[in-house]
């Protein structure tokens, strides 16, 4: 793909170049392995296990998360330039470390208690996924409360939570055209006023497939003890799958906005 070349902002050739290698090899990604592996070993009691997680109350947790993550946003996410490409993408790596650490105890802590303690820990591991995004999206200026803004970040979660290829594809492009529609104002103004079907739309689609995605991933924690294993490192999995995601789908809004990127039609590869 060729950049755009109006009103370009100032950006060094290879930074942008790196940018445009880790769009593309995120494209090309599977989830980590770990979460593969997992879900592998777990399938055989997967599906019961989902049914401990309804979707209405996946749903109230990501709207409620949503809303009060905007509080709890680490102030070290924010203190750099966000016309510096680089510092943004460095303090996102922060975001990650921070959240797949403390998923990691906190799911360590709820494992010991068996299926008791996977029911509780799937609400706290939906509320880090959230500040997740959220905080990422604010180390490369992105930390709105508009609708349009919680549909995106939703949308950034579906990306992480869908492991199926085709699927995948078709997420990455909705996402994609998501993007494009609020780099734009045009699309801004259209997503206003849509901007309530869009967001109760999106949310009903992903709390259905977050809730079935952890409990596939999570299954192997209801024996006790043990499990304290299996959730420590399945969820810092599962905040490195969503980590990545969120990388991906603000450093392309970064790209969108400055108009260094139209499309995912990108050349090249790298580690995203």
């Amino acid at each position: 793909m060729t950049p755009p070349n109006e009103r370009r902002p100032h950006l060094a050739a290879d930074i942008l170049r790196e940018a445009l290698e880790r769009q593309r090899a995120f494209e090309e990604r599977k989830p980590t392995r770990m979460g593969r592996g997992a879900e592998r070993f777990t399938a055989p009691v997967g599906g019961l296990v989902a049914r401990m997680v309804p979707p209405r109350l996946v749903q109230q947790g990501l709207r409620i998360a949503d809303r009060m993550v905007g509080y709890t946003v680490p102030a070290e996410m924010t203190r750099h330039s966000v016309e510096d490409l680089a510092a943004c993408e460095a303090a996102a790596r922060r975001v990650q470390a921070w959240a797949a650490s403390s998923n990691a105890a906190s799911g360590g802590a709820a494992g010991w208690f068996g299926a008791v303690g996977m029911t509780a820990d799937i609400p706290a591991t939906i509320a880090m996924a959230a500040r997740n995004v959220r905080a990422t999206g604010a180390a490369f200026g992105f930390n709105g409360d508009s609708e349009e803004e919680r549909a995106y970040r939703l949308m950034v979660l579906q990306v992480a939570t869908e492991t199926a290829n085709k699927g995948r594809d078709e997420t990455l492009a909705a996402l994609s055209d998501m993007a494009a529609f609020l780099a734009s104002p045009e699309g801004r103004l259209v997503l206003e006023k849509g901007g309530g079907w869009v967001s109760e739309k999106v949310i009903e689609r992903i709390a259905r497939q977050l809730g079935v995605t952890l409990a596939s991933r999570k299954a192997g924690q209801v024996v006790p003890i043990v499990g304290g294993a299996v959730a420590a490192v399945v969820n810092a999995s599962f905040q490195t799958d969503v980590s990545r995601a969120a990388r991906y789908g603000y450093r392309m809004r970064w790209l969108m906005e400055r108009r260094l990127l139209e499309d995912r039609s990108l050349d090249g590869a790298g580690e995203a």
